[in-house]
């Protein structure tokens, strides 16, 4: 098992834009682009709901990198161009025949619930939002909430790992859907469902890395309602990438040594013999910020 790290001894890499509770720069997701020798990553900016507009999850963006520290942002778009009440956390994958494919995540206008869409483009700064196309809804999958995209290739194909509201009152398991070509994707139902503890009511699987003969599954995960959006961290292990065994099972695996202890979307790259984990953090004054920690990659199974 992974030894906890301490996220004190980390970077920041993006600061909130102002202080105090609900004002968040976060929900990482990362990727390697070989062909432009660069780390891409998408990231949220939210503000309190009912503060001053644009309230929660207003802005997303695409950044690059090539030290994995200093971020030069390439693209933006808004909760506006989706007519949307909110976005949360968007994933970007680089096809074998080198498009772009941006997953997001997002209040639908018509019916107030989260979706998740699908952007094609060349480059990482030419996608449209009007050209989105529908992966999966509420409707489609039986629940009443499907956000957080989390894609990892496997083989030819795509798994997407999804945050999923059975009720608008939870409980919020992870499930899975597959797709051959990244945009149609097959519902297979829950992946990683909710613990009987501190994570009795979520469980979202955010980040996963190869580890040995199998993978390990970084998740958030919350005892109640009054704990959603200020999740911990937990553990998990696959053989498979299908079905998730939880290592966490008494306590979460790691926290913020501040505010509410929130430390979540946990996304990471392997690069150089060391893990490069880029997460969501709670600071002393209730804010988030997006934070990087790099460690050893662990070595066998």
């Amino acid at each position: 098992m992974l030894e906890p790290f301490d996220p004190e001894e980390g970077v920041t890499v993006l600061a909130p834009d102002a202080p105090g509770p609900g004002n968040w720069v976060g929900c990482p997701s990362v990727v390697y682009d070989p062909v432009r020798e660069s780390i891409l990553l998408t990231y949220r900016k939210r503000r309190p709901r009912g503060g001053p507009p644009p309230d929660r999850g207003h802005e997303c963006r695409i950044a690059e990198s090539r030290d994995g520290v200093r971020f030069t942002d390439l693209w933006t778009v808004t909760k506006d161009d989706f007519a949307s009440t909110s976005l949360e956390r968007f994933n970007l994958q680089r096809t074998d025949d080198g498009r772009y494919l941006l997953y997001v995540s997002y209040e639908h206008p018509a019916d107030g619930r989260w979706r998740i869409d699908v952007l094609e483009a060349a480059e990482p700064d030419a996608f449209d939002p009007a050209a989105a196309r529908t992966v999966l809804t509420p409707a489609a999958t039986g629940t009443e909430a499907v956000k957080d995209p989390y894609v990892v290739r496997d083989g030819g194909g795509y798994l997407m790992f999804v945050s999923t509201f059975l009720t608008a009152a939870g409980p919020a398991p992870t499930s899975l859907a597959s797709s051959d070509d990244g945009l149609r994707y097959r519902w297979l139902g829950e992946a990683l469902g909710v613990g009987p503890g501190w994570d009795r009511h979520q469980a979202r699987l955010s980040g996963i890395l190869k580890a040995g003969s199998g993978w390990l599954g970084f998740y958030d995960g919350a005892a109640s309602a009054a704990e959603d959006t200020e999740e911990r961290l937990g553990l998990a292990r696959s053989d498979d990438l299908r079905s998730w065994a939880r290592l966490s099972v008494d306590a979460p695996w790691l926290v913020s040594p501040h505010a509410t202890g929130s430390l979540r979307y946990l996304d990471g790259l392997e690069l150089d013999g060391d893990w490069w984990l880029y997460y969501e953090l709670a600071r002393a004054d209730g804010s988030h910020e997006l934070r990087l920690s790099r460690v050893p990659a662990p070595r066998g199974s």
